[in-house]
């Protein structure tokens, strides 16, 4: 059952709109924000194999629950590094009053 529902668009969608929220509103310092983006990838991505796109033709990229895992984490991984990459290239532009 659980495996059924790592490949259900659905449930990268609502994992990904969660953690953004609770990012949002319980300030975890942009860390749970890059890994609800990279659930909502996720989720675009098995839309787009479950073949909803037809000139994609036979487009598979997970085969297994484990498949999926693999990439989430990976895809978490980077869009957390580039997030804070972001974040620090705009902060070194400005001047912060709480620095002595």
């Amino acid at each position: 059952m659980t495996a059924f529902l790592f490949f259900l668009p659905q449930t990268w969608i609502i994992l990904g709109i969660l953690l953004i929220i609770a990012d949002i509103f319980l300030g975890y310092d942009f860390f749970v924000l890059p890994i609800g983006v990279s659930a909502l990838i996720i989720s675009l991505i098995l839309y787009l194999q479950k073949g909803a796109f037809e000139e994609l033709g036979d487009f598979i990229l997970f085969k297994t629950w484990h498949d999926v895992a693999y990439w989430f984490s990976g895809l978490s991984l980077v869009s957390i590094i580039l997030m804070r990459l972001l974040f620090k290239l705009r902060k070194k532009d400005r001047v912060d009053i709480n620095e002595y």
